[in-house]
């Protein structure tokens, strides 16, 4: 999501250069996976590093949830870059807290490795710097980006539900039941045996269908469809049924998407200002 979002006004036509630039980041990491996806005896050293991003990715949602509280309560740069701030320490906090709970006696055995700690610091930073530097700056109008990110947000998340977990583990077990069929039947010769190579090349194409994906449903705030109805992509009744969570109700989550859908493009309209 860049700078210029917010200052597409509702109604208009789709920002093509703002499209391009929310873009630009997932689609070259989606060509990098595609392309070692074709060879992957060549990224066979770090490639599981590379596909530990897509967990990774639930943390990047709930950071733009974050980014979206803060442009909504945007009062001046210090005051937005302090709640910022704030709030991403809370969700680290919560984040190491978890972790904890679920490896107990393991847990400073594992944060004390180097490569770990390391790298849990360097993300954080990068994270942080980034997304300061950009609130800091940031002088376009701050509810209409909250909109734009607050529908961002909710896709990345359920994108990540959706074709992070919930998908692959369609995929495999599709798969496993077609090996059974082409051992009991004699059919499907096409079918490739579940070696590591064929598993890793196929594992890298569906981080790069993944990514592809999510540079699709970034690009969609940016897009005229989303200016005249505030509605995200994945809020449709049909694809929030295909979303699993614990104790859902489809009917209140159906009127809340089209409460939220009703306030985002309000906002856009300049008739609201996105309180939530």
């Amino acid at each position: 999501m860049t700078r210029s979002d917010a200052l597409v006004p509702a109604g208009t036509g789709t920002d093509w250069s703002a499209v391009l630039i929310s873009m630009l980041m997932p689609v070259t990491v989606a060509a990098g996976f595609a392309y070692f996806a074709l060879d992957p005896s060549e990224a066979a050293d770090w490639a599981g590093g590379l596909l530990a991003l897509i967990p990774l990715e639930y943390v990047r949602a709930i950071v733009l949830s974050i980014l979206s509280d803060t442009y909504r309560q945007y009062r001046t740069p210090v005051q937005a870059v302090r709640f910022f701030l704030l709030s991403l320490a809370i969700l680290t906090a919560i984040a190491l807290a978890i972790s904890v709970y679920v490896l107990k006696g393991d847990w400073w055995a594992w944060i004390a490795k180097p490569e770990v700690h390391r790298a849990l610091a360097a993300a954080l930073a990068l994270i942080a710097v980034d997304r300061v530097i950009g609130v800091y700056f940031f002088r376009g109008d701050p509810k209409r980006l909250a909109a734009r990110l607050e529908a961002v947000a909710d896709d990345a998340r359920d994108w990540v539900q959706l074709a992070g977990f919930q998908l692959p583990i369609v995929l495999a077990l599709l798969y496993g039941a077609l090996l059974l069929l082409r051992e009991a039947r004699h059919v499907l010769p096409w079918l490739p045996d579940p070696d590591s190579e064929t598993m890793m090349s196929a594992a890298l194409f569906y981080a790069a269908f993944y990514f592809f994906g999510k540079a699709l449903l970034i690009a969609h705030a940016s897009t005229a469809a989303f200016n005249a109805s505030g509605r995200r992509v994945l809020g449709a009744p049909a694809i929030q049924w295909l979303i699993w969570e614990k104790n859902k109700d489809p009917k209140l989550s159906a009127a809340n998407e089209r409460a939220a859908a009703r306030r985002r493009q309000a906002v856009l309209a300049g008739e609201a200002d996105g309180a939530a």
